[in-house]
């Protein structure tokens, strides 16, 4: 069950990959501002919240096999209409679904996976297996973005989002025909996010109560929130105002791919306990990544990219090794759910007012970006020792 549970994840990210390099850029080439397209990610993001809690009931009601394809087919129909999209209004419809589908397939790989496991008295080894599902994962999505450019070069970039679509169809079929439902998920789910999807009136006014007699923690979500800003919707079109065309974004992606994977195998392997001084780094280094590719020329952009791709991997293995050290188990459930409600509201926020300010001038959103970056690293400072 496990390996095929390794398939239906490779399938999902190839379509993902296949996507991704484009998912700013062909907007752009249909005559949306990057105000625009800042607005449909914010309403993207606004939709994965609000089907967080309706997605993990699905999960736990049905199964979890029938919420991730259902995942998948969210994602099929995204594409398919962003493949005839012509205006913005076109497009507000896709990223709606788009959102479902994140929001459908947000932690049912991982719990299914450790359901998975307990089933065969494995659940221990959930780590190894979990780190060899993220590498099927990076792998795959490189081999996606690979295909893409040939796609986008041989053939038309809405083409990608069409064979996209169909890969996600073949990827729900395939969820629903050899995927089984595990025995333990139905006595004991083990999403982080569980209570808060079971009972999120009870769980918001626990966090409440949970903020007011740890306030300290206020400015952990603050400076997360912050360091999690990647600044996206500007990538594409810098490296399009650098001269390369649509079809040779999916190979660029490809290689920057390599580096979040050494990303990750650094930050693994960093030896002694995480603190604020390695946000302090990550925010100082992002701001400087951020630098190199809004300032610099093609080989300097290419390699502050890189640099960044490293980083953002850093950020959310020291992010995730911060929080168990120092949140008790009683209130991880509370906390990450305010983390993540906290990071998205951040983003759906933000990205407005980034498109807004790069529509003036693309370097103006990278100054802003370089801002944000050098403002995280100095509230990481005043992050809690204990």
């Amino acid at each position: 069950m496990l390996y095929r549970l390794f398939t239906k994840v490779g399938l999902e990210h190839f379509a993902l990959g296949l996507q991704l390099p484009i998912l700013v850029a062909l907007p752009l080439s249909r005559g949306l501002s990057l105000a625009q397209i800042g607005i449909l990610e914010a309403i993207l993001a606004i939709v994965l919240f609000c089907f967080e809690v309706p997605s993990g009931y699905v999960a736990d009601k049905l199964g979890r096999k029938y919420a991730m394809a259902a995942s998948s087919l969210a994602f099929a129909v995204s594409f398919g209409l962003i493949a005839v999209a012509q205006d913005f209004t076109a497009f507000i419809l896709p990223f709606m679904f788009m959102g479902a589908g994140f929001a459908m397939l947000s932690g049912a790989d991982e719990a299914y996976l450790f359901d998975a496991l307990k089933d065969e008295n494995k659940e221990k080894e959930y780590k190894r297996w979990f780190g060899r599902l993220t590498i099927i994962d990076e792998l795959v999505t490189i081999v996606g973005l690979g295909v893409s450019t040939l796609v986008a070069y041989f053939m038309t970039p809405s083409a990608v989002f069409g064979f996209a679509a169909l890969a996600m169809v073949v990827t729900a079929i395939y969820t629903l025909i050899f995927l089984k439902e595990t025995r333990a998920h139905s006595t004991e789910p083990k999403s982080l996010v569980q209570a808060f999807e079971q009972e999120p009136v009870s769980v918001s006014k626990r966090a409440i109560l949970f903020l007011k007699t740890h306030a300290s923690f206020a400015i952990i979500l603050l400076a997360f929130a912050l360091l999690d800003e990647s600044g996206r919707l500007l990538w594409q079109p810098r490296m399009l105002d650098l001269g390369f065309t649509i079809s040779a974004l999916g190979m660029i992606y490809a290689g920057l791919k390599v580096f979040s994977i050494i990303g990750a195998w650094l930050s693994g392997n960093l030896n002694g306990n995480v603190g604020r001084i390695h946000f302090f780094v990550v925010g100082t280094l992002a701001a400087l990544a951020f630098v190199l590719v809004g300032f610099g020329n093609v080989y300097v952009a290419i390699g502050g990219l890189g640099m960044y791709f490293l980083i953002e991997n850093a950020f959310r293995v020291f992010r995730s090794e911060y929080l168990n050290q120092r949140v008790e188990s009683k209130y991880r459930a509370t906390f990450l759910s305010l983390n993540s409600f906290s990071t998205s509201t951040f983003a759906a926020l933000f990205v407005v007012g980034l498109g807004a300010v790069a529509d003036q001038r693309l370097f103006y959103g990278f100054m802003l970006l370089v801002g944000i970056k050098l403002l995280a690293s100095f509230v990481s400072l005043a992050l809690p020792k204990s």
